[in-house]
């Protein structure tokens, strides 16, 4: 997976620009990181590098949105009669909703650690 695409795909889902974005190379990288360590042995990361890298640019949008929320000083600012509100609950929300659908596009290459079998008594 190309990082520099991941960053390029980020960029056009944060609303960054390319310039801005590449400040949040390191979140691109862990996230590739992240996907590559979950990938089934022998997944052909060729084959499947627009899946790989949407779901590493999704991954990515959802840990910045973590980081904005975790940095915002305040949640809105007023000049003159203009008050402006930013929700970063539903910010980071939305961001997990997509990358969990673009998880979801790429399940079939990923091990399932999910499924676990247990005995009640």
């Amino acid at each position: 997976m190309d990082t520099e695409k991941i960053v390029e795909r980020f960029a056009l889902l944060s609303s960054l620009t390319l310039e801005e974005a590449s400040t949040f190379t390191y979140i691109c990288n862990d996230a590739k990181n992240e996907i590559i360590s979950k990938l089934l042995p022998d997944t052909d990361l060729t084959l499947h590098s627009e899946r790989l890298i949407a779901a590493a640019a999704a991954l990515s949008l959802y840990r910045y949105m973590q980081l904005k929320a975790l940095n915002q000083t305040t949640e809105s600012f007023s000049a003159g009669d203009i008050t402006v509100k930013e929700n970063m609950n539903q910010a980071v929300k939305i961001a997990f909703d997509i990358w969990l659908n673009e998880k979801a596009k790429i399940a079939d290459l990923l091990i399932d650690n999910d499924f676990v079998f247990w005995r009640g008594i």
